[in-house]
């Protein structure tokens, strides 16, 4: 007689009994989602902080009193915001012990009607003479300081290279666009001060869109301490030296991001143990009533040959289909849930985001669909076992 094939046999046992075999890969489906979606949001968070943290190239960001909020969400998100200070401060957070090196920055929020975007950006005014995040990444890639009438634009906004872009009824021209970060900087416009400022007084012109913003107004101070000296004793010295400022460092933007996270995480990995200890609960009793079922079936391939290894390896591998069909299905689920829902976890949490990796995303895919076969195996184990020692004339008996 010729041997049944344990795949195909598998199969056709699943097909059987359609309703309980969509139960059981449902149930596998949410486990591996949920897992899928948490840790590609972790990662791409915290990649997003490890590259925008390097391109920001500052270990402090000074800010006046009462606008931390928003500057913490101008840097990280790309919330346009607008505040000013007077451009001594720069000088005097110069002068404190410990700072290296300063550069001013000038935050603008744009008008809706820009013609490159569907609502306001950050516009970001910097100082090419002491900049040390736009301009190392222009001898790189422009080979050329801003002109008054240049802008370098992030990564979403709706502009190419060449194309001409308005604001507040200046004409610039793109001349760079930015990396990608997944922080503020990808939704940013990047000019230099003289060419802020011209643009502050063109718009003075038009009474109901002019800029309240006076020449040589700042509103940031980005700052890098010596070597050999500590970031929070430099922070700490500054808003002890420097009335009516705050000084933020990176851990501390850093922390802010993950504080924002932790609480949405917990959520997710408590619902996610729920759901894979419900998964395999579920399979675990599935496989113990399909036992129950089909031990006539059972005793019948014993007597037909079918060794104890084999109906093992049969009833296995009915949990991996399952397992794995409800791996794949919850991984292509909560991907395109990531895909499509990016732009408003982002948001409501005030998160930045940036894509893992190639290598990574596999990685991803392989590992979740990996436990949720072994979970399947796991959870059928016990009943495989058994099904495996019945005798096949007891078997028959029982099954009729």
């Amino acid at each position: 007689m010729k041997r049944l094939g344990l795949l195909y046999l598998a199969a056709q046992n699943l097909r059987r009994k359609p309703f309980r075999s969509f139960v059981t890969i449902a149930i596998v489906a949410i486990a591996a989602g949920t897992l899928f979606s948490a840790t590609l949001l972790i990662s791409s968070v915290n990649r997003s902080l490890e590259v925008g943290m390097e391109r920001l190239g500052a270990d402090i960001l000074v800010v006046p009193e009462g606008s931390q909020e928003s500057g913490e969400a101008a840097l990280i998100t790309g919330v346009p915001t607008s505040f000013y200070m007077e451009r001594s401060v720069a000088d005097q957070v110069a002068a404190v012990q410990g700072v290296d090196q300063v550069s001013p920055q000038l935050f603008i929020e744009s008008l809706i009607s820009s013609a490159c975007c569907t609502g306001h950006v950050q516009l970001v005014g910097y100082d090419p003479d002491t900049d040390f995040v736009i301009t190392p990444w222009l001898e790189q890639n422009v080979d050329k300081p801003l002109d008054r009438d240049d802008v370098v634009i992030g990564s979403l906004i709706l502009a190419n290279k060449g194309e001409t872009v308005k604001f507040y009824g200046h004409d610039f021209n793109v001349v760079g666009i930015l990396d990608a970060t997944g922080m503020g900087a990808d939704e940013s416009v990047f000019m230099t001060l003289d060419a802020a400022y011209a643009m502050a007084d063109e718009s003075a012109q038009d009474a109901a869109t002019a800029l309240e913003l006076q020449p040589g107004q700042i509103s940031s101070v980005l700052v890098r301490v010596a070597p050999g000296t500590t970031i929070e004793q430099v922070a700490q010295r500054i808003k002890t030296s420097v009335p009516g400022t705050l000084a933020i460092t990176a851990n501390e933007l850093s922390r802010s991001v993950t504080d924002r996270l932790s609480g949405f995480l917990k959520g997710f990995i408590v619902l996610d143990i729920i759901v894979w200890i419900m998964a395999l609960l579920t399979i675990a009793a599935i496989f113990s009533m399909i036992v129950n079922e089909r031990q006539r079936e059972i005793g019948l391939l014993r007597a037909m040959g079918g060794k104890r290894g084999y109906i093992f390896r049969l009833m296995t591998t009915e949990a991996i289909l399952l397992t794995a069909a409800g791996g794949l299905t919850g991984i292509l689920l909560g991907g395109a849930g990531m895909f499509i829902f990016r732009a408003v976890i982002t948001a409501s949490l005030g998160i930045p985001y940036l894509w893992p990796p190639l290598w990574f995303f596999a990685l991803l895919v392989l590992g979740t669909l990996f436990l949720s076969v072994v979970s399947g195996v796991v959870a059928s184990l016990y009943p495989a076992i058994s099904s495996s020692r019945l005798e096949p004339y007891a078997a028959i008996r029982k099954g009729e």
